[in-house]
């Protein structure tokens, strides 16, 4: 069954990390919409993150899916509650509960680890220390990793991450998680009470927290096959 896809990306992130599943779900005959949050603003809130993905939305018919990596969780409950799509997906992502903020959500390791690598702006957005976060790859993955950082990361509004989470629950739609059992940003354990708060088991896939640029292949295998 032909579907759109709606990728909705988390904090510190940017549509071009999604991109390199979305091939794959076209030449299965899907649609896909990259959605470019504005989440580099300082004032921003998740209901603008809300706002934009249903924006983004509007002219799309059909079976329509939305998929969160990471911070990107509690976006999609927020439009979910908001206008109707047949299926939630979180790949490696947050599922807050109402009053809880995404960084609340994330546990205390991903929150030092966060913390540890990225840097305050001074005009409410932190950045990822580049250099930082590549000298802990591998030495011969160094200079692909600092390339992909340099492509896809990019500065985030704080105000969205630290804000109570206004949404009243899990929408009542069908969904699913997808756990990365090698991710070292929000631990499989996390993930693994995320997927529970959702009712169901998890999809596990061999894969760090970039699940998208690093499984993209297997990703979108996993994907269609939630279209049904």
């Amino acid at each position: 069954m032909q579907t759109t896809f709606i990728f909705v990306h988390g904090a510190f992130g940017s549509p071009a990390e999604l991109a390199p599943a979305a091939p794959y779900l076209e030449s299965r005959g899907h649609s896909v919409i990259n959605v470019d949050l504005p989440s580099e603003r300082p004032d921003a809130t998740l209901d603008d993150y809300a706002d934009a993905v249903c924006r983004a939305m509007e002219r799309t018919s059909g079976r329509r899916i939305l998929v969160a990596h990471s911070a990107g969780g509690a976006t999609v409950l927020l439009v979910a509650s908001r206008i109707t799509v047949d299926r939630l997906v979180f790949a490696a992502a947050v599922v807050p509960v109402p009053g809880q903020s995404i960084y609340e959500a994330v546990g205390p390791d991903t929150q030092a680890a966060i913390m540890s690598v990225s840097v305050d702006n001074g005009d409410g957005t932190r950045s990822f220390d580049f250099e930082q976060l590549a000298s802990l790859a591998p030495p011969d993955q160094r200079e692909a990793y600092l390339a992909f950082l340099r492509t896809t990361q990019r500065k985030q509004g704080m105000r969205a991450v630290n804000q109570p989470w206004p949404g009243t629950g899990i929408p009542d739609v069908p969904r699913s998680y997808i756990l990365c059992t090698e991710d070292k940003i929000i631990p499989p354990e996390r993930q693994r009470a995320f997927a529970a708060s959702l009712g169901g088991p998890p999809i596990e896939i061999a894969s760090e927290h970039s699940v998208f640029a690093m499984k993209p292949q297997e990703l979108a295998r996993i994907l269609d096959s939630l279209a049904g």
